[in-house]
């Protein structure tokens, strides 16, 4: 069976693919057309709410990928977006894993992402996305899951698919914030035998005394049944005319419009049995496995890592990422100079005062690898 195509479950049949194949153009035209009418809409939107504004609405729209599926151990089927190296380069994998509340497009926005860097510098590139991602395909029962789940079943089940699909033993890893813990729960949980090497941005590991507001919304977050899904991702959508600049998603150094595509391209749903699990680490003091038994930080083994911590960035504030390093014995950088949560993606120095020490890192492992 072909790595591009989601594998079928136990109820497919002969039949049920021929009726998907007759099937499959009207639902191509449906959502295209869907997308196209909702982007002029919130286009017009944009221009009657900002009729003195000189930019565009949107960055440009990200471009289709090439989709590769993998299946955890349980059933849930979800795709990697894979964007190929540069033709002529070696080709060793990436897997780089977004944040809360978002996509794996967070990855690849704008005319100079990481994921392109590092597509450019001879790297295959695979957006991870998981069972909490639209994207996803449930298995017949589905059940509700949490964090620890998408650690220790998508993550592995991807990074087995990566290193089939790519032939390389070994997988580079990045992580941005909520896909920065996923890397240290299945560290924590699963060691680093199949990883080569991770780059840790934004992701906290230990927390401080939450503001009332946080722990206001972790008691509510407990109370709410663990299978619902809060659809922030439509709430995000319609959000984004109102946002005049980068400043307004807590990232002062993001392009308006860059900002506004990031909330019309690359934003997601909540799903409540994952937010349970984060109001824990909030009341914990520290990430820990969905029981609250595990302090993760303790569980970290040694391994080659960077771990990138913002100066300006209230999910991850300065000393909540550093933990992580000192016990990996990891690379450790603190940006200064005003860094929100999003611009070591997609702000305006990151291509140059970033990327450059990413890559730097990855070339390190590249050599000691392979």
């Amino acid at each position: 069976m072909p790595h591009d195509a989601p594998p079928p479950t136990a109820a497919a049949s002969g039949a049920l693919h021929a009726l998907e194949l007759r099937q499959a153009p009207a639902r191509a035209v449906g959502p295209t057309v869907a997308r196209a009418v909702g982007d002029a809409a919130l286009a017009l939107t944009w221009r009657v709410v900002q009729a003195s504004s000189k930019e565009s609405f949107l960055a440009a729209t990200p471009q289709a990928l090439r989709k590769v599926y993998y299946t955890a151990d349980d059933g849930w089927q979800a795709p990697l977006h894979l964007i190929p190296p540069r033709p002529g380069t070696s080709g060793e994998p990436v897997l780089l894993a977004h944040g809360l509340g978002g996509n794996a497009r967070d990855f690849d926005l704008g005319p100079s992402s990481l994921a392109r860097a590092l597509s450019n510098a001879g790297y295959a590139v695979y957006l991870f996305e998981h069972r909490a991602d639209r994207s996803a395909l449930p298995p017949e029962g589905a059940a509700a899951f949490n964090a620890d789940d998408i650690a220790t079943r998508d993550l592995d089940a991807a990074l087995a698919q990566i290193r089939q699909h790519s032939g390389f033993a070994r997988v580079l890893c990045v992580g941005h914030a909520f896909g920065a813990q996923l890397l240290l729960l299945r560290l924590a949980a699963l060691g680093a035998e199949d990883i080569a090497g991770t780059v840790l941005i934004a992701g906290a590991a230990r927390f401080s005394e939450p503001a009332s507001s946080l722990r206001t919304w972790g008691q509510i977050a407990q109370l709410l049944p663990s299978s619902w899904v809060l659809p922030t991702r439509r709430i995000q959508q319609l959000a984004s005319p109102f946002i005049v600049s980068g400043a307004d998603l807590g990232s002062p150094g993001t392009e308006g419009a860059l900002a506004r595509a990031r909330l019309r391209h690359a934003s997601g749903d909540l799903h409540v049995g994952v937010l349970k699990q984060v109001a824990g680490w909030l009341r914990h003091g520290h990430l820990t496995d969905a029981t609250g038994r595990l302090d993760v930080v303790a569980a970290l083994p040694k391994t080659s890592s960077l771990v990138i911590e913002p100066d300006n960035d209230p999910s991850c504030p300065p000393g909540a990422a550093e933990p992580a390093a000192i016990a990996m014995g990891a690379f450790f950088e603190a940006l200064t100079g005003g860094w929100g949560h999003l611009d070591p993606l997609m702000g305006n120095r990151a291509p140059a005062e970033l990327y450059p020490r990413i890559l730097d890192f990855f070339e390190t492992r590249r050599r000691a690898c392979w």
